[in-house]
């Protein structure tokens, strides 16, 4: 059920920083997110942080939202979509940039290029950028989560998709994969990752995820079929 009160608008830059706080309150339990940079100093990650969120709110087909809590006015959730668009041919290739990307003191270097690289080649498997839109994160406040929150995110955007009939690509954790499939995603593929070597859990599994425009249904092998 969609909470009373809140508001969906787009995002502005200056948005980016409250954006970063509420990413890392969300994703706190997150072996990724912690070990990634264990010893890293928090201010220098989260200035790292920003800088991203800042460089990707400029990118190609970038589209962000936020979920406004209407008696306080705080951002309290958001959603960044990539929309179809046609890729920079001068742009570096990517993994090439991810390896050579300098990490900020105290990180762990081969866990960060495993869980991207990872990433992107999941991406480039299943993401058409031209024809196909992709859900790159949906994030709610913790002290917002099972409000509903997340379904005011979606749905603006899904009804755009389906009217383009496009499919939208996403990748999600096992807490979040009932959200997507309830609105017509399945799971195509999956991403592995073994933090045991860093103090945490062995394998961990986020979901690939494709979804076909309403009135489709899309098969485990990513083919569409009509719907009856």
């Amino acid at each position: 059920m969609a909470s009373a009160g809140i508001k969906i608008l787009p995002c502005e830059f200056i948005d980016m920083e409250v954006r970063v706080d509420i990413y890392n309150e969300a994703f706190a339990d997150d072996p990724a997110l912690y070990c990634m940079r264990p010893r890293a100093d928090p201010i220098v990650v989260k200035k790292n942080t920003l800088e991203n969120f800042q460089k990707g709110y400029e990118g190609p087909g970038m589209k962000y939202f936020k979920a406004i809590d209407g008696d306080t006015g705080e951002i309290v959730g958001y959603s960044s979509w990539q929309y179809p668009h046609t890729p920079d041919p001068n742009e570096p290739d990517p993994e090439t940039a991810i390896r050579n990307a300098t990490q900020p003191p105290g990180s762990n270097d081969e866990l960060i290029v495993e869980f991207l690289v990872k990433f992107l080649h999941a991406r480039q498997k299943w993401h058409v950028p031209h024809l196909h839109y992709y859900l790159r994160l949906l994030v709610a406040h913790p002290g917002y989560q099972r409000r509903g929150i997340g379904t005011m995110l979606l749905e603006p955007v899904l009804e755009i998709i389906d009217e383009a009939k496009a499919k939208t690509f996403i990748t999600a954790s096992p807490v979040d994969v009932g959200l997507y499939l309830k609105y017509g995603w399945v799971e195509v593929d999956e991403i592995i990752i073994d933090y045991s070597r860093y103090g945490d859990e062995k394998d961990v599994k986020t979901a690939v995820l494709m979804r076909h425009p309403k009135g489709l249904r899309m098969s485990k092998n990513g083919t569409a079929k009509r719907q009856t």
